[in-house]
């Protein structure tokens, strides 16, 4: 996956309900720019940079972002590649868990509100 694709994937995760007016407002970058760049044109460097940026400073806001992170660094330098194993598994594990829940909760809502 491009780096600009994993950026606009991790702006939408911060920030499912967006429009591409508001993206554009909390970018500075101009409104059917947006859109082309959400439908695969190429991204500028400073485009990327400044999702980049605006994931950070959302990522700043949770204080166990930076703990986690440092955790992570000094995990990958010091622990046998089993130990890395079985800690990757058990974050995938959790992460496919919270997914499969929002999904579930979300196609549940959809259903409740057909009927």
């Amino acid at each position: 996956m491009s780096l600009q694709k994993k950026s606009l994937q991790r702006y939408r995760l911060f920030f499912p309900n967006d429009t591409l007016r508001e993206v554009s407002a909390r970018t500075g970058i101009q409104i059917t720019r947006v859109f082309r760049l959400f439908n695969g044109k190429p991204m500028k460097v400073g485009e990327l940079e400044t999702f980049e940026h605006i994931i950070m400073e959302k990522l700043k806001e949770n204080p166990n972002h930076m703990r986690l992170t440092n955790i992570l660094e000094e995990a990958s330098a010091i622990l046998t590649n089993d130990e890395m194993s079985k800690i990757i598994d058990w974050i995938e594990r959790k992460i496919v868990a919270r997914n499969y829940g929002r999904s579930y909760i979300s196609l549940n809502q959809d259903n409740a509100s057909i009927a």
